[in-house]
């Protein structure tokens, strides 16, 4: 049946829709943060919240932060964890459509745009999960409005709003630094907007970026500037040679990441910007849209070649290309119908992916399954360390990875401290750096291992560590008559100590016990 244009046409013009439609979307995510089951990944960064510092290994400190203050109001819970996601979530759609207005004036626009930038995969997953990605599309979206403020008004009090933003997106992951080559393409390329290279204000910018990114200098310059050597010359030194299916797995995850309706409107509007080249024929608000997402599109494709790009990576590059295509495809003769039937089936791709996340224990191909069964892996390993702790015995947890550790921290009784693979003198990320809460040796270690997660470690490498390893349960998550996740748990009695625990051991790869 075809739709009515004109009903779709009027719909941006009714009062207040677009704040209905925000607001109705930030309702949504905030049941489902109170529903959803809690994710290793956002275990782990939740666990560097028990131990607030200047910044962390993996990471700048700014979706901890986050979860610190979110946490404090709703409790250490799952929807205190979630919630920090939804908070940066309304802040980045507040920042699309105050740019699209102050950019183009058309509330339609503003409402279509808003509703495909929230029918895609990956602005809802970082809309819920609370990952670095979370600021960064927040302080991104304000860097480029600041910029785009200061290119209409002549007003150079916003370059200090564009270095402020720049800064708080570095903060919150250390990709935010690709701002700073977009604003430099755009003052190139835009004859209106190359005076300012003759002007203090941008050079007094990048002062007010670093000193809102000095957290991360202070703790890299505690900790030998580990955390930059990371994501830096470790990266590059993973790189090989000639590996085009990495491109292909780019690719295809990018279009199921954008959903495959939205991801060939934001890849139709690069290419014609490709093909329009960056001229004085372009005007600035296309040119600015264009280079935030190109910058970031190129770079990583670039990386794609020689390595696997990360399917995040390109999660700040494209809400200004999915704007774009959608001011295209507005301006099409049958436009607005074609938009309303691609954003629908967009909308049955994420109400699917909803269904396969919220059944219990549903077991997906691939261990795509990473959040079932860890509450009852959790009840069983307290009940463990109750009997032995009745027997007089110091107990502490640990797991093979950063994944169990943390997901044990969340669901074990008071949350306690518990260790990943530092225990055994392997490089262990953040867990290398939180503090140890007390004296270990001779304590009865309980170990985590998941049948996703049991090739990650040789039983035969905690020998050297412990008196004895005996598996002493086996927990099962089932659905559908399927196993959804096995998770065995081992005793290991009298550790020997903690491995020497410093940035040292950690970029060494570890230190054997007799040598502690």
């Amino acid at each position: 049946m075809p739709l009515p244009d004109s009903r779709w046409q009027s719909l941006p013009d009714r009062t207040h829709s677009i704040a209905w439609l925000i607001a109705g979307f930030t309702v949504l995510r905030l049941l489902l943060a109170a529903t959803a089951p809690l994710l290793p990944q956002e275990a782990y960064y939740w666990s560097w919240s028990r131990h607030l510092d200047w910044s962390y290994f993996d990471h700048p400190p700014l979706a901890t932060y986050s979860m610190v203050l979110t946490t404090a109001l709703f409790g250490q819970s799952i929807f205190g964890i979630k919630s920090a996601a939804v908070l940066w979530a309304l802040g980045w759609n507040l920042l699309w459509v105050r740019l699209i207005l102050d950019m183009y004036g058309d509330r339609r626009l503003a409402f279509w745009s808003i509703a495909a930038l929230n029918l895609t995969f990956v602005y809802e997953a970082f809309g819920l999960g609370p990952t670095p990605d979370s600021p960064l599309i927040f302080a991104w979206t304000g860097a480029i409005w600041a910029v785009w403020r200061l290119s209409q008004t002549g007003n150079a009090r916003w370059w200090f709003a564009a270095g402020g933003f720049i800064g708080l997106s570095m903060l919150g992951k250390y990709s935010g630094v690709l701002l700073g080559p977009v604003v430099l393409l755009y003052l190139l390329t835009s004859p209106r907007q190359r005076h300012w290279f003759g002007k203090p204000q941008p050079y007094l910018a990048v002062g007010v970026a670093i000193a809102v990114f000095a957290p991360v200098l202070i703790w890299n310059a505690q900790h030998d500037w580990v955390s930059l050597a990371f994501q830096s010359s470790r990266r590059v030194g993973e790189m090989g040679g000639f590996k085009p299916r990495y491109f292909l797995m780019l690719v295809a995850t990018q279009f199921l990441l954008l959903t495959p309706y939205l991801f060939v409107v934001a890849i139709g509007a690069l290419i014609r910007g490709a093909r329009g080249g960056l001229g004085a024929s372009v005007d600035d608000r296309t040119r600015l849209l264009l280079l935030s997402g190109a910058v970031p599109i190129l770079v990583f494709t670039l990386v794609s070649f020689r390595s696997i790009a990360k399917i995040n990576w390109l999660a700040p590059a494209y809400w200004s290309l999915v704007i774009l295509g959608v001011q295209y495809v507005l301006t099409r003769d049958g436009g607005l119908r074609r938009l309303v039937r691609g954003l629908a089936s967009s909308a049955i791709l994420l109400l699917a992916a909803g269904l396969v996340f919220w059944i219990p224990n549903l077991p997906v191909p691939g261990d795509m399954n990473s959040w079932s069964g860890w509450q009852k892996a959790a009840t069983r390993v307290a009940k463990a360390e109750a009997s032995l702790r009745a027997e007089g015995r110091e107990t502490f947890v640990f797991g093979p990875n950063y994944k169990i550790s943390s997901l044990m921290r969340y669901y074990l009784p008071g949350q306690p401290r518990t260790y990943a693979h530092d225990i055994y003198g392997d490089k262990a990320l953040q867990f290398d750096y939180f503090p140890l809460d007390r004296d270990l040796r001779g304590a009865t270690g309980i170990l985590v291992v998941s049948d996703q997660d049991a090739g990650d470690l040789d039983l035969e490498r905690l020998k050297p560590w412990f008196d004895s390893v005996e598996r002493i349960e086996t927990v099962e998550a089932r659905a559908f008559g399927k196993v959804t996740r096995r998770v065995d748990i081992y005793r290991c009695t009298n550790y020997k100590g903690h491995p020497r625990h410093n940035g040292a051991r950690a970029a060494t790869g570890g230190t054997d016990p007799q040598t502690r």
